[in-house]
């Protein structure tokens, strides 16, 4: 059975749900929509003592509350903490607002600083994930795996063979040499991780990080996906792409020394089929900052694994 939280990860509509009524049955002020990625279903919104919260609807992942519930209980053993659950109902959640500054806000001024953080985050969500697994089956790791890698694959590269980037022989050998890694390593390929350990989830507030949105998904690159996922999404949002490629591999030798170089560069020239394809060409997405044009011959490199 595919794993429920790996169902419709890129949807682009979220179930209905009437936020109103939920604000009115909780008494609660609608403060502002839209300020997260421009989603209607991520609101601020003020209880009736004037605290500020955060209320989501629609699709809330099927971990979810219970990550945010482990990850309370273990705040003291972890790197991060996480938002208080105030509330929650059928398809939405009410959450402790905390006032901090996003990650990604400081990437171009304190880059290393935000990498090291980013390292820090991920090792320490799989305390969360491991703890969590003692009472929880999370699904089947290489199944559910295989199923997301080979069909994001697919997805992914469209727009980039279509846009005439990249032949579709390219994306026949990925396939290829990833099905060589699962056949030798099987399961152990893949890992239960956060999937989203960025620069706008993670939030520095004073002397604390704080990460949101906790989930469980199962990736290709135990160990060190979440942590590429990090590099990939700074590579969109710094401004120069320049230092950032070459700073990439330089994190990489810094904090993966001890994984198969081959296989994190194979991980990676999908994380950035990813954001080159699905990201810049089929979302067009807003966030991006820099030189687009640049990012996304870099980004070619990337996935060519063209690293000098």
């Amino acid at each position: 059975m595919t794993n429920q939280a790996t169902q419709k990860q890129e949807d682009e509509k979220e179930p209905m749900v009437d936020m109103e009524t939920i604000i009115r049955e909780n008494n609660l002020q609608l403060m502002e929509t839209e300020f997260f990625r421009q989603k209607k279903t991520v609101a601020r919104v003020k209880d009736a003592q004037g605290n500020r919260l955060i209320l989501k609807t629609g699709r809330i992942d099927p971990f979810q509350t219970q990550l945010l519930k482990t990850a309370k209980q273990m705040e003291a053993q972890l790197y991060f903490k996480v938002p208080a659950i105030i509330k929650q109902g059928e398809s939405w959640i009410l959450l402790e607002e905390v006032e901090g500054q996003f990650l990604n806000d400081l990437y171009d001024k304190k880059p290393d600083w935000c990498v090291e953080v980013s390292k820090k985050v991920a090792d320490s969500y799989q305390l969360v994930i491991q703890e969590v697994q003692k009472t929880q089956s999370l699904g089947n790791l290489l199944a559910d795996g295989q199923e997301w890698l080979f069909s994001r694959l697919n997805m992914w590269s469209k727009p980039i063979v279509d846009a005439g980037l990249i032949d579709f022989s390219l994306v026949q050998q990925l396939k290829q040499e990833f099905e060589e890694v699962i056949n030798r390593k099987g399961k152990n390929f893949f890992g239960w991780v956060h999937g989203n350990i960025i620069g706008d989830h993670i939030l520095v507030s004073g002397e604390d990080i704080y990460l949101i949105d906790l989930n469980a998904v199962p990736r290709a690159g135990r160990g060190y996906h979440d942590f590429l996922r990090a590099l990939d999404f700074m590579f969109l949002k710094a401004e120069n792409e320049e230092q950032m490629f070459a700073s990439i591999q330089k994190w990489m030798k810094q904090y993966l020394s001890e994984f198969d170089e081959a296989e994190v560069k194979l991980v990676f020239a999908f994380r950035n089929i990813g954001i080159l394809g699905w990201d810049i060409l089929h979302h067009k997405v807003e966030y991006t900052k820099g030189d687009i044009e640049a990012k996304k011959q870099l980004a070619l490199r990337f996935i060519k694994r063209e690293y000098e």
